[in-house]
């Protein structure tokens, strides 16, 4: 099958990587990918990399028309069977794309959890019933596409995934670079610094954990955005200078997750189902999160390996967080547990497959 991934800015963050997985592992089975995106990025380099046939289109406002000729020309000329659209704008350029080439599918994920307004709306309605199929990563991303006037039966939910980790061991080597004490409980979070992540409710969380406990503690947000130096500056005011190490942006992700004891998520909307809440559950390490889009999915629904707390309790959040500080039995049972819970229900070897379905 020869399939096309469209996204409009190729960077690094969780869709980014869903892309990246499924080429990886569908060409690897004999199938012929190719990528079409508009701004370059970290994922577009390593499409190049890898030698992805590859197309660049103004997929921006001022482009749909000529995106969508674009992409039905070279899905004609290279014989594409699907489209795998991400994001809304994306999909609609490759339906339109579909009314030039009718020889294509189209396929979109939804990897958000928004509820938007009547112009989105009616455009749903008008587009997405030419979708072959439409596929939600969590099941609140689902209820929130059917009130977007999205058709309930072209939508499946299948969860993002990473590749299992059998045996996930700690290592605190990590620590000494980064200034923490080796006898510090370590708290991670790996989050933009987007208004949506929540990071300043955080912040304010570690200000009323630091009320609760006398024991030491350390938060590592990795990270990179826009409000970079105004969480800084929030940081500093609220005199968690120490407590609080901000690395920037991060390559040894890995590193960070295995020396750390609990992974956080404090966003407040838009998340839907999280690649670093995965990568953290396959490290072994519980959750503290809040209660958008897909966290309880990951959290607590079926197998248990954490806390879900509503977004701005700060007095829930760093209880839920001292919890873990002052139960080493507590956190060892429910490390294991995520764990399991990527071995039996986020495997991505069988996640990918399920996704490939949505094409046939």
């Amino acid at each position: 099958m020869k399939i096309l991934y469209l996204i409009n800015f190729a960077g690094k963050a969780g869709t980014e990587k869903y892309v990246e997985n499924l080429v990886r592992i569908f060409g690897a089975a004999g199938h012929e990918c190719h990528f079409a995106y508009n701004i370059p990025g970290e994922l577009s380099e390593k499409m190049q990399g890898a030698n992805i046939p590859s197309i660049r289109l103004n997929t921006g406002r001022s482009g749909f028309l000529s995106a969508s000729k674009a992409l039905a020309d070279y899905c004609r000329t290279n014989k594409i069977d699907v489209i795998h659209a991400q994001y809304p704008r994306e999909n609609i350029i490759a339906l339109m794309a579909r009314s030039r080439y009718k020889g294509v599918k189209v396929v979109y994920t939804n990897h958000l959890t928004i509820h938007v307004g009547t112009k989105w709306k009616i455009l749903n309605r008008i587009f997405t019933p030419k979708n072959h199929r439409i596929i939600a990563v969590c099941h609140e991303g689902r209820d929130i596409m059917v009130s977007n006037c999205v058709p309930a039966d072209k939508i499946s939910v299948i969860y993002n995934g990473v590749e299992p980790d059998p045996h996930p061991e700690s290592d605190r080597t990590v620590l000494k670079e980064l200034g923490i004490p080796e006898e510090s409980f370590v708290l991670c979070i790996l989050a933009r610094y987007a208004p949506e992540k929540g990071l300043n409710f955080l912040l304010d969380s570690m200000k009323v954990l630091q009320s609760l406990t006398k024991k030491a503690f350390h938060l590592v947000i990795c990270g990179d955005g826009e409000l970079f130096e105004s969480v800084k500056s929030r940081r500093d005011e609220l005199g968690l200078t120490e407590a609080v190490i901000m690395t920037g942006y991060r390559t040894d992700v890995p590193r960070i997750l295995s020396a750390s004891d609990l992974y956080l998520n404090s966003s407040e909307c838009n998340e839907a189902l999280s690649f670093a809440i995965l990568e953290a559950m396959n490290a072994g390490k519980p959750l503290v999160v809040t209660d958008v889009g897909g966290n309880r999915d990951l959290a607590e629904n079926e197998i248990i390996c954490g806390e879900v707390v509503n977004y701005g309790d700060t007095t829930g959040f760093a209880t839920a967080i001292l919890r873990f500080i002052d139960d080493p039995d507590y956190l060892e049972k429910m490390g294991v547990a995520a764990s399991e819970k990527i071995s039996k229900r986020f495997d991505l070897n069988t996640l990918a497959w399920d996704v490939f379905e949505t094409y046939k």
